[in-house]
Parts: C-alpha cells; sequence; structure tokens
C-alpha cells in the first residue's frame, strides 16, 4: 500500500510539473511582449500626488471632466491617468472632508506630474464612504482595501466571495459558486458582517455555507474590505470585518439631465449570461434613479469530476431597484428600493443526477438616508436605515417518471430586520481633533418551518451607542480611540418542530479600539490598533436540533453558549517611494469562547446525515499579508501579494481550528496603455495538512490571463474586458469549500467577456 502511494504522489508531482512548465511558458511569453513597450510613454499620461495639509489623501476622486475619466487616489495620495488627448484637460478632487478642487493641466506627450492640495472641509461628494471610520479625514488605523469601477468590472463574477478572492488577507468559502461568500483572516460566518451602504443585507448567509448574499457585484458602484475587529462601529459580528457593498440607488450628486450605463457579460464555464441596465436623470434639486439586472448560468464545468461537471451548481438572480434623492445647500437625502430573487443549487450527490437541492430566495429592501452639514462645532449629522424582508426556501428535487421532478419543501425562512443609525460629527475641540458619536438600532424576526426543519422562531433586538475620537500629537502623530456599549436582547420563539421551546438570553457588551498612526518620512505611514470586539452567538448555534439539508449535517446546538470576546492586534505600514510600493499588515487575535461546530463521528440514523454539535473554546489566530508593487516605468506594473493565517484552540496540544486558509502567493505582471491593458497572473496555494476534522487539501497553481480596450481611452464611455481564468485547465480542490466527498469540485478553465458603456 505504501509503494501505491508513492506511485501516485509522484504521479501528482508529475502531473504539476507539466502544468507548471507551460504556466511558465505563458508568464514569461507576456513578459516579452511586454518589456519592449516598457520603456514607452504612452501618449496623454497624467501622474501626481493629492495632499492636504503635507498628508497624503487616500481615496480622493480625480475626475477629467467631460469625460469618463476617473481614478481613486491609493495609500499614498497616488493617482495615473491615461489616455487623455493632447491639449488642456480639467481636474476634479473630491475627497469627503475636503473642498472640491479643479485644476487645468495641459496634456503632452511625454506626461506630466502635478501635485494638488486640498483644504478641510466637510462636504458631500460622489460614491466614496469610509467603512473603517467614522470620519472622513482618510487616516487609517488598521488595514483596508476598497475597489470600484473599472476595478470591480475585471473582477465580475457570479458571487462577491469570488470578486474579493485573492485580495490580501481575503479568501473565499465556496458550496458552488453562487453562495460563495468572503473569509478575511480565518474568520468566516457571521464574524464577518457583509453591509449595503452601511446597513445589514437582511439575508442570512452569516448563519451557514449554502446561504448566498442577497447582492450582485455587476451591480455594486463601490465595494470597501476592513481587516479586522470592526465592532466599535458594526457592533456584534464584526469581530473578523466588514465588507461594505455600494451603491447608488438614492443619488448623491448628478449633473442635470440625464446619465447612465449598460453592461453585460459571458461566461463558459457554466454558460453564464449577465446584463444590467440603469440611470439617473435629475434637475438642481431632485433626481431619480433606475435599474435592473439578471444573471443566470448552469452548472460549472469542473475536471476530474464524474462526467466533468459539478451538479448543482446552477443559478438564476433578477434583480431590480430604484430610488429618489434631493441635494439642498445644506441637507441632502433620499429612499430607495431594491427587489431581487435569487435560485442556485446546492451539490448534494455527485453521481446522483436525478436528486439535487435548490435554494430559492427572494428580498424586498427599503433604505432611505438624510446628511445635514453645518457650521459650527456639530459640522455634520448623517442618519441612515434600512427595511429588509428576506425569504428562503431549501428544496429536495428528485426526478420521476417521465422527467417530472417531486419536490419536497424542507425547511422555510423567513426574516424581517430593522436598522437605524444616527452619527453625528464635530470639530476640534481643544486637544482633541475630529470625532463622531452615534446611536445604532437593530431589530430581526426569524420565523421557520418545514419538513425538516431544525431550529425554532426567533427575536433579537440589539441598541448600542459610540464614540469615535482622534487626537493630532504633531502633524505627523496622531491617536484614535473609540468605544461602543450594546446591548443584546435574543428570543427562541415555539414553531411546528420546537412547540414546547420558550428560552432567552440578554448581555452588555463594551468594545472599544486605541490607534495610532504615524508619518516619519516622506513616503511612509505606520499604523497600529488595538481593539476589543465581540459577537453574540446565532440561534443555529444556541438551539438548532435537526438535520440541515443545504448542508448535509444533523446540528446540535447549546443554549448555553458565551458571547464571544476577542482581543485582537493589528499593525500596518506602507511606504512609496519612486517605482516601489510596500504594504505589509500582521495581526494577533485572542478569542474567548470562540464557537466551533465539530463533527462527532456518529451519524443520525433518520437522516443519514453525520452528527455536528456546537461548542466553545479558547482560541488564537495570527498571521499577515504583504504586497509589493514595481513600476519601471509608467505603463508597466509588477506585482506580488504573500498573505498566512493560522488558527489553533488554546489547549495543550494547540488544536487546530476548521477551515483555516492555506498559505497564499499572487504574482500578476500587467503593460497598461491608455486605450488597452494586458496582464499575466499567477494565484498559488499551499497545501493545507494542519486540519480539524475537514479533509486534507493538496497545493496548487492557476495561471489567468486578461486584457481591456477602452476606446478612447475611456473617454468615450466603453470598455471591454477579456479574461481567462485558469488557463491550464487545472482540477484542484480549494480548502474552503464545504463540498466534501468530491475530488476537484472547483471550476476548470473560463472565458469571460464583459462590455460596459456608459452614457
Amino acid at each position: 500500500m505504501g509503494s501505491k502511494a508513492s506511485e501516485g504522489c509522484r504521479r501528482r508531482e508529475a502531473g504539476r510539473g507539466r502544468q507548471v512548465l507551460p504556466a511558465l511558458v505563458v508568464v514569461l511569453v507576456g513578459l516579452w511582449l511586454a518589456w519592449p513597450l516598457a520603456g514607452q510613454s504612452p501618449d496623454g499620461v497624467v501622474s501626481g500626488v493629492v495632499r492636504a495639509g503635507g498628508k497624503a489623501v487616500p481615496g480622493a476622486v480625480v475626475r477629467v471632466e467631460g469625460s469618463d475619466l476617473e481614478v481613486l487616489t491609493d495609500g499614498a495620495g497616488r493617482f495615473r491617468l491615461r489616455g487623455l488627448p493632447s491639449g488642456d484637460a480639467v481636474l476634479r478632487v473630491e475627497a469627503l472632508g475636503y473642498t472640491a478642487v479643479e485644476r487645468v493641466v495641459a496634456v503632452a506627450e511625454q506626461g506630466i506630474l502635478v501635485e494638488i492640495d486640498l483644504a478641510a472641509d466637510p462636504v458631500v461628494m460622489r460614491g466614496l464612504v469610509a467603512t473603517a471610520s467614522p470620519l472622513r479625514g482618510g487616516v487609517s488605523y488598521q488595514p483596508a482595501r476598497s475597489l470600484d469601477g473599472e476595478a470591480l468590472q475585471r473582477r465580475s463574477s457570479v458571487s462577491i466571495g469570488q470578486v474579493l478572492d485573492g485580495e490580501p488577507g481575503v479568501a473565499m468559502r465556496s458550496f458552488g459558486p453562487a453562495p460563495a461568500r468572503p473569509v478575511i483572516r480565518g474568520l468566516d460566518g457571521d464574524r464577518i458582517v457583509v453591509l449595503e451602504n452601511g446597513q445589514r443585507t437582511g439575508d442570512i448567509s452569516e448563519t451557514a455555507p449554502d446561504h448566498a448574499v442577497a447582492f450582485d457585484a455587476l451591480v455594486s458602484d463601490r465595494v470597501e474590505v476592513v481587516r479586522g475587529p470592526a465592532s466599535l462601529l458594526y457592533g456584534s459580528s464584526a469581530l473578523g470585518g466588514v465588507v461594505n457593498l455600494l451603491r447608488e440607488d438614492v443619488p448623491r450628486s448628478w449633473d442635470p439631465g440625464g446619465s447612465g450605463s449598460a453592461a453585460v457579460q459571458v461566461s463558459t464555464v457554466n454558460r453564464e449570461l449577465a446584463v444590467v441596465a440603469g440611470g439617473v436623470a435629475g434637475g438642481d434639486r431632485w433626481a431619480g434613479s433606475g435599474r435592473i439586472g439578471y444573471r443566470g448560468g448552469g452548472d460549472f464545468r469542473a475536471p476530474g469530476t464524474l462526467g466533468g461537471v459539478l451538479l448543482g451548481t446552477h443559478s438564476r438572480r433578477f434583480s431590480a431597484g430604484g430610488g429618489v434623492g434631493y441635494a439642498g445647500d445644506a441637507a441632502r437625502g433620499g429612499l430607495s428600493l431594491d427587489l431581487m430573487g435569487h435560485d442556485f443549487g446546492i451539490p448534494e450527490e455527485v453521481d446522483a443526477a436525478d436528486e439535487e437541492v435548490e435554494i430559492r430566495s427572494s428580498r424586498q429592501r427599503l433604505a432611505g438616508e438624510l446628511d445635514w452639514h453645518r457650521s459650527g462645532f456639530w459640522e455634520r449629522v448623517e442618519l441612515r436605515g434600512a427595511a429588509t424582508r428576506f425569504f428562503q426556501q431549501e428544496v429536495e428535487r428528485e426526478r420521476g417518471p417521465g422527467g417530472v421532478f417531486d419536490e419536497d419543501i424542507e425547511h422555510e425562512f423567513t426574516r424581517h430586520t430593522v436598522a437605524a443609525t444616527l452619527t453625528a460629527g464635530h470639530g476640534s475641540l481643544g486637544p482633541l481633533g475630529e470625532g463622531a458619536v452615534g446611536a445604532m438600532v437593530l431589530t430581526q424576526a426569524l420565523a421557520a418551518t418545514g419538513d425538516e426543519e431544525f431550529h425554532p422562531d426567533a427575536r433579537s433586538t440589539s441598541g448600542a451607542v459610540f464614540f469615535f475620537e482622534e487626537m493630532s500629537i504633531t502633524p505627523a502623530v496622531r491617536l484614535q480611540a473609540g468605544a461602543r456599549l450594546e446591548a443584546q436582547r435574543a428570543r427562541a420563539l415555539p414553531n411546528e418542530t420546537f412547540p414546547g421551546l420558550r428560552d432567552g438570553r440578554s448581555s452588555v457588551t463594551l468594545s472599544g479600539s486605541l490607534g495610532a498612526n504615524l508619518r516619519p518620512v516622506r513616503g511612509l505611514e505606520l499604523g497600529a490598533q488595538l481593539a476589543r470586539a465581540h459577537r453574540a452567538p446565532l440561534v443555529e448555534e444556541l438551539w438548532s436540533h435537526g438535520p440541515h439539508l443545504g448542508t448535509g449535517r444533523y446540528e446540535i446546538g447549546d443554549p448555553d453558549l458565551p458571547n464571544e470576546i476577542g482581543h485582537g492586534f493589528d499593525i500596518f505600514g506602507r511606504y512609496t517611494a519612486g517605482v516601489v510600493a510596500v504594504e505589509v499588515a500582521g495581526f494577533f487575535n485572542r478569542i474567548d469562547d470562540f464557537v466551533i461546530l465539530r463533527a462527532t463521528g456518529e451519524t443520525e440514523s433518520a437522516s443519514g446525515f453525520p452528527i455536528h454539535v456546537y461548542e466553545a473554546d479558547a482560541a488564537e489566530l495570527m498571521g499577515g499579508e504583504g504586497v509589493l508593487e514595481l513600476r519601471p516605468n509608467d505603463p508597466l506594473t509588477i506585482r506580488g501579494t504573500v498573505d498566512v493565517v493560522r488558527g489553533s484552540r488554546r489547549d495543550g496540544g494547540r488544536t487546530p481550528l476548521p477551515y483555516m486558509p492555506p498559505a497564499r502567493a499572487l504574482f500578476e505582471v500587467e503593460y497598461e496603455a491608455g486605450s488597452w491593458w494586458l496582464g499575466v497572473r499567477s494565484r498559488t496555494a499551499a497545501a493545507q495538512r494542519r486540519v480539524a476534522h475537514e479533509q486534507p487539501t493538496d497545493g496548487y497553481t492557476l495561471f489567468d490571463l486578461q486584457m481591456g480596450l477602452r476606446p478612447g481611452g475611456g473617454a468615450a464611455g466603453h470598455f471591454l474586458v477579456l479574461r481567462v481564468d485558469n488557463v491550464l485547465d487545472t482540477a484542484y480542490r480549494d480548502h474552503l469549500s464545504r463540498v466534501e466527498d468530491r475530488r476537484f469540485p472547483m471550476p476548470g478553465r473560463n472565458i469571460s467577456v464583459s462590455y460596459r458603456r456608459r452614457f
């Protein structure tokens, strides 16, 4: 048997060698094609830096007036615009907390460098929200990342998990592509808060891996990711990080008249078609918006599976929405409505084509916002609120005579969510700099029914008050402190499966953070934060007792589980000098009463599902991320990214936590001219042998190609992207995939074409 195993290892290694060699050829060819052009500077390049009081302003929008060209400044305040026609161009620079600036520049063929200084002023601007801070000054105390516009279209995919997979510290939990959800630094599910315009989405994606986020990235204007504890601002569940999905159903700013966009995307791996269209029309004070979208595809092709297809991975999503906005001299606000329907499959039996599990969901969401700006100590007041109804069915389907499916609704959920946040920001007060105080309320009601329901109905209410203050010690040193006091009440209520259950629990928790931001020399920024965060257990973790069809488990909860309490430390550094940009980050997170779903090794006789129990134990997670970017000249960029995380129980044996992502590395080379760009990328994941109850996985390397076209340098509003993922059609298994008992359950080669037109 050992001889056979050794032979299998040799075959696998040989197979990897055969894959790596042509992949290296692909990378070298890409470099060979790009390098002769590296010394050429494309026409119409404008580079520069945006500062305020000598400090870099990250996340500022730099827009070319009269065109569709716009970019965001990076962490060092840098920006680069390509493909401008020769002559004079008007640059408009906007950043929340600063007065907008317009600068006329003379565009030359060899490119020019401009420096733009902003003056502090509480203004409202289009499409920029600081998820990591209630302030608008652009100072960071923990690692954060944002994607918008063209960057999102380049990554457009069936789920937000796939869009963000590969970002520093961000992996993807998958159960097929549709319910894929972000994992940040090894933390998953309810420990990562997914927001929509700063408020809870109202879906149930956090409760189990078979549930999807009720949001299509194709209609997103911007995505922001905060790595590390964020309970100070977002309360329970933000123990590991935040993903904020932003779209402007409520118009924030507009030009009189109308504007809009339309996009279409096709993908080969699952024969997917996605289309979306929307627009805004308004006058001096009022504007209205509307959009409609569809995304649908079949089961994806997966090399190594029986028949080459992973059954039960189809998906169909329809969404529509719109809103009305008002912009006055001192106030702005509006209302929006979003409607969504989503049906998708869950892999069940790989060799049983006549059986499948399908999730069917719908969501209706009404949201509103109001901003008031004034002179004086209290400079701004912001009110955000949303009311959501989410409905989901888990359906077991079995093909009968004549090909007709017999359907049984095993689980049915209805969740109503109401959330509101009030934030007031103030100016400097003595030694204190800017600050904010706020209050939040969140209520949720969950009703469950079905033939195999596994938990009771539940209601929960939480209310909180918080403050966040900054202090400027010197122009190069800033400190931050904040605290949040939150009260929570959760109740279990009887339903058909649990007719006699009535239980409840209450808690009052304190979250807080201390941070520092240092900029000792030009181009160098250092940040650190010490935070205390918490998470209240979910209904499923407390009171479940039954078979969960979607996950294929018999789950047993524990009503005595305490709240998770985490103490985390984050540190990061960014350095930019000439052609080099470096960012490194490290973290340590110690969590008491960390809730773990443990496999008992037993099987429940009636359902045939393996029994899993929820239990609490002390845990530690540590790791870090690093990004190195080289720009030997303007059009060529070489970038490398690595991240690693290690999670353990704090027991004598340092037992591994389940489903920890393996160490990963990404390497990419990109050549970007004004009207086109070309990129080559490799993604490598190490083998993960340090496991709890899940299966270990081998390492793998994937190769991708991308190219894009911007006719007229983007000024005409056209943008086309061609993407080839997994070029070599590698068969591999991702460690965070919840699809068990499959040899290679991940997608094969995929050719994707997307086109967007702005008008």
